[in-house]
């Protein structure tokens, strides 16, 4: 394994270009903070006259990649758990051939989903305002976040003071943008991106409270969050889901299936 420098940049964005939804993350975190720094680590292990796979480390999260399915997979095993991941995440078929090594966790598959500019978003009238999301109101977003189980996990109310500085430092880098949605004034629906990048984003962390639910309130904010992200000019968006309930709504906006993508965390 070696680590690449800001030269293999050019090298990186062709290998990765292969399957950009599926390196959405990979190519936002190039453009937002480098190739190496104390945020992003990419590394490369090479053999058979070729690049095997290529590893992102971004904090303690991992991001594995390769365009091969008969990848290096007990040295992509060796290295990462050198590492002491809190998560790592890639292509289904990349990470079943890891998965046992990591018996502590549970490989999560989602379904990856585009939607390109041009289709339709839902814009449904409702009862609550939704806006945009500035650096003040990071705090209420993890909170809404932590509260809630399924993201529990990732948004640990020991960790909040944590998570509000790694958000921040994310909308300033122009990595992340949001989308709350309010009733009374208090935030009860939330959406955001991650790994923005001059031609796309990640659509992640859509929330509504647990007692608003149902109300179509996911809907409006994903919405206004793609219109967002196509009037500042992204040419196609990307999500995963796992939730058939959450896949009816997606498709109603206009994202299809391109695969499965997974989790070991």
């Amino acid at each position: 394994m070696r680590i690449l420098e800001e030269q293999d940049r050019e090298e990186i964005l062709r290998y990765v270009k292969k399957e950009p939804e599926m390196n959405l993350f990979l190519i936002g975190d190039l453009e937002n903070f480098g190739v190496k720094n104390e945020t992003v680590h990419f590394y490369l292990h090479e053999e058979r006259n070729r690049w095997d796979f290529l590893v992102l480390r971004y904090h303690q999260f991992f991001i594995l990649y390769s365009q091969y399915e008969d990848y290096n997979a007990e040295e992509a095993i060796a290295f990462l758990s050198g590492q002491k991941p809190d998560c790592i995440s890639g292509k289904t078929l990349l990470l079943e051939r890891i998965a046992p090594a990591f018996p502590q966790w549970k490989l999560r598959t989602t379904y990856m989903s585009r939607c390109d500019h041009g289709e339709s978003c839902l814009t449904q009238p409702g009862d609550f305002a939704v806006r945009r999301l500035e650096q003040e109101d990071v705090a209420e977003s993890i909170d809404l976040l932590s509260d809630i189980e399924e993201f529990s996990k990732t948004y640990k109310k020991e960790e909040r003071e944590e998570q509000i500085r790694r958000m921040k430092e994310e909308m300033a880098n122009g990595g992340k943008s949001a989308v709350g949605g309010f009733l009374n004034g208090r935030m009860v629906a939330f959406a955001s991106t991650s790994a923005e990048n001059s031609e796309s984003a990640m659509i992640v962390g859509v929330a509504t409270a647990k007692e608003y639910r149902g109300r179509g309130f996911a809907s409006e904010v994903v919405s206004a969050l793609c219109q967002d992200c196509f009037d500042r000019g992204k040419k196609y968006l990307c999500l995963f889901y796992d939730n058939p309930a959450a896949g009816r709504i997606y498709h109603r906006i206009g994202f299809r299936e391109l695969g499965e993508y997974g989790m070991l965390q």
